[in-house]
């Protein structure tokens, strides 16, 4: 690639030599092109492991089983240590992957977004609800090499698309109702109308967005149509209209649209509801390692509202409490007896699992165990110093069963070895 660059390089340095500027011209196109070309081979497909997943970033990624590529949007607002909803969007007639318009909708912050390819060739003719198969099976990959990498809340996983992929939605996205949290039908009426409803205790309450600009003759009114069967089939439905826009949405459009509002309220919020529940829950049973841990990730999903700034506060109250355990125990176990010590730490480290307490409680119980089984292995020593085997091995012995998990014990176990061949005892 480089070597054809260069060769075309030097061709527009003989076309300004010999040629007229019209002709140099039609070369800096040509050569332009070429460079374009470059990039093109520069941002290929790539496996998902190779994927070098940046906050704020997108990326094309090659499925390995089904072979299909797909768009990955990081929002810029990522971090692992709290689970972000999930957007799938499809694409419209004849296009191709693309991330909108969701990822301008959310503003590129609190959702991951996926822009699906089409695992049907034929796909342009309209998903066919008895020939999704394939569709699911790349549905399903993705979700699994995506949520290999990132932190995703599988609770609050969303598809929708515009046009075409709208009406793809209502076919893939109903047969895969128990595993999403809600639609997003843009431009787009219902593919099956009034045929064929969904299961009626998996649509009930199902939210679902739909919208539309007023002029978007036949899409408006298919849109229309298809809310008020949802509606009646008891979908919680949210419809808006987008005034003065046709099929070919404007650059206005977005400032007419409260679906980011919707997606935060059925999404975000819900989900910070959810846990803050979950952790109160957590609190009240005593598992506050585990309440200490939602308490935190509640608190960083919409930090501006009350809900989430009263989680920061459990969150700060529970650390205070957590501290003063530890640092009370960690005076204790200086003066008071080590099993104890021990069964207090066990106790806290259990109270406080799934929280970075409990590995500190660990820590400290590593760190008391190999200082009592350094201990004892000096007095072992010291005996076997004064030629005192038998009291040695016996001190030995000791160690070897009690402090199992020592930073020493492999040391140890090989010098009792040597220690008894040396004396010859069995």
């Amino acid at each position: 690639m480089r070597t054809h660059l260069f060769r075309a390089t030097c061709h527009i340095k003989c076309l300004y030599s010999n040629h007229s500027r019209r002709s140099a011209k039609t070369a800096c196109f040509s050569i332009l092109l070429l460079f374009l070309l470059c990039n093109s081979v520069l941002a290929a497909d790539m496996p998902m492991s190779a994927a070098e997943l940046l906050p704020g970033k997108e990326v094309r990624i090659t499925a390995p089983k089904t072979g299909k590529t797909f768009l990955l949007y990081v929002p810029a607002d990522y971090t692992d240590k709290r689970p972000f909803p999930i957007i799938f969007c499809y694409h419209g007639y004849r296009g191709h992957a693309t991330t909108w318009p969701f990822k301008q909708i959310t503003k590129g912050k609190g959702f991951i977004v996926v822009g699906m390819n089409y695992a049907t060739d034929d796909y342009h003719k309209g998903l066919s609800p008895d020939k999704t198969a394939p569709e699911k099976a790349f549905f399903n990959e993705v979700m699994a090499l995506v949520s290999a990498r990132l932190n995703i809340a599988t609770d609050y996983i969303f598809m929708g698309g515009y046009s075409q992929g709208g009406y793809s939605t209502t076919i893939l996205g109903e047969q895969l109702l128990e595993r999403l949290a809600g639609f997003l039908i843009l431009g787009a009426g219902r593919s099956m109308v009034d045929t064929e409803p969904p299961p009626s205790e998996l649509i009930r309450k199902h939210p679902i967005f739909f919208g539309a600009g007023e002029l978007d003759d036949p899409h408006y009114p298919r849109a229309k149509r298809a809310s008020g069967f949802y509606t009646e089939w008891g979908a919680d439905v949210t419809f808006e209209g987008w005034q003065d826009e046709t099929h070919t949405l404007s650059p206005k459009w977005l400032t007419k649209t409260k679906m980011r509002e919707w997606l935060i309220a059925y999404g975000p919020a819900k989900q910070a509801k959810s846990g803050f529940e979950k952790a109160q829950i957590a609190e009240k049973s005593g598992r506050l390692g585990e309440a200490f841990t939602l308490y935190t990730q509640i608190a960083e999903i919409l930090p501006d509202t009350e809900l989430c700034r009263t989680a920061k506060e459990a969150e700060t109250r529970l650390a205070t409490e957590a501290e003063t355990q530890l640092n009370q125990l960690k005076k204790a176990a200086a003066t008071k007896p080590y099993a104890q010590v021990v069964k207090a730490l066990e106790s806290f480290r259990d109270n406080y699992a799934m929280s970075i307490f409990a590995e500190r409680a660990t820590q400290m119980l590593s760190e008391l165990l190999n200082a009592k089984a350094d201990a004892l292995e000096a007095r072992a020593r010291k005996a076997e110093t004064q030629k005192n085997y038998a009291r040695a091995l016996q001190l030995y012995e000791l160690y070897l069963t009690y402090f199992s998990e020592a930073k020493r014990y492999p040391e140890v176990q090989k010098h009792v070895k040597h220690l008894k061949n040396k004396t010859g005892t069995k």
